[in-house]
């Protein structure tokens, strides 16, 4: 691993903090009216006799290349379903109305595009979803896009149960409100919750919201809240790549802008390549998103569930996670269901 990318690694939980607490904060005390519930009501409402598995479907670029929405109709799979905010267009366009969405990040209006946003035709112009991969559907024609993606979350909205972050822009709460779902609160955990007078704690006294840690994303924030909160002992991921394809440009990654401006002719040693024994693919992660994996595969050890990580792409790999086509998945469950 390059020696920049290595150092740039060490230094993401001090820098996510940095980035984001202040924003953070400040959208807390906008979201203060409307905490009515948080997931603690959905912990009082689980039954033994609820389902015991559950999918979260993260927005990476195996998503598109491998269409588990298909895969996940064609076996009327009956347990939950937990999308990711960067997720749900991707699953109302397919024909799936996903339990929850899952969403996290206080960016003031580019969160909000994964709802549709009303007010993007006023907003000033942001070339982020023409140049990242997140969702290449949405970053064509985007206002006529933006628009039918409004009409499908308006009409499927009441049925969807947002896992609402106290850390989202106003401007996400009102989206999530005017389509009609039920929000669901929590506090991201920061930095040491332990400190008096930690940024968790600084939120905590705020609004008494229970907190959750996040992993730093919102697709490991689904998989903790699946077991969690909803006691799922088995947890397949789809889409959860953590890195790019091969062969997607360097001006395509999510975070190439700032590792550009930081870095300059240096910005490709910033990458970090790893080869996926399971897809014989090497694949490229940047810090941020190589973080995000080594702290999943830390949490993963401590978890108690089973993580299927069926996303068949990215570098989410290592013990205990079993890597295996969604398929597989199915399979497996519906052998147990028949031995028993």
């Amino acid at each position: 691993m390059q020696r920049l990318a290595s150092r740039l690694i060490s230094l993401m939980p001090r820098l996510t903090v940095i980035r984001s607490s202040a924003k953070a904060l400040e959208n807390a005390q906008h979201n203060l009216p409307y905490g009515s519930r948080t997931i603690l009501d959905l912990v009082n409402r689980l039954t033994p006799k609820g389902p015991k598995s559950a999918i979260v479907i993260a927005a990476g670029p195996s998503l598109h290349r491998k269409n588990p929405v298909r895969t996940i109709l064609k076996n009327r799979y009956q347990g939950e379903v937990i999308a990711v905010d960067g997720a749900l267009a991707y699953c109302l366009r397919n024909g799936l109305v996903p339990d929850y969405v899952v969403t996290l990040d206080p960016h003031p209006t580019r969160v909000c595009r994964w709802f549709g946003d009303p007010e993007l035709e006023s907003r000033p112009d942001d070339d982020y979803f023409r140049r990242q991969e997140m969702d290449p559907y949405l970053g064509i024609d985007e206002y006529a896009r933006n628009r039918e993606l409004i009409d499908l979350v308006n009409r499927h909205g009441p049925k969807i149960r947002a896992i609402i972050s106290t850390s989202v822009a106003p401007a996400v709460t009102r989206r999530c409100l005017e389509a009609g779902m039920q929000l669901y609160w929590w506090n991201p955990i920061f930095d040491d919750v332990e400190d008096p007078e930690s940024m968790t704690q600084r939120v905590y006294r705020l609004n008494k919201v229970p907190c959750m840690v996040s992993g730093g994303n919102v697709g490991s924030a689904a998989w903790i809240f699946a077991h969690q909160v909803l006691r799922k002992k088995e947890v397949a991921l789809v889409g959860m790549d953590l890195s790019y394809t091969p062969d997607t440009p360097i001006e395509k990654t999510q975070y190439s802008k700032e590792i550009r401006d930081l870095f300059g002719e240096r910005a490709t040693d910033a990458f970090i390549r790893v080869h996926n024994p399971y897809l014989k693919e090497t694949w490229y992660s940047d810090p941020a998103y190589y973080w995000y994996r080594q702290t999943f595969l830390q949490m993963a050890r401590e978890a108690d569930c089973v993580t299927f990580n069926c996303t068949e792409g990215g570098i989410l790999f290592g013990k205990p996670i079993r890597f295996v086509p969604l398929l597989e998945f199915f399979n497996k469950r519906n052998r147990k269901r028949k031995r028993s």
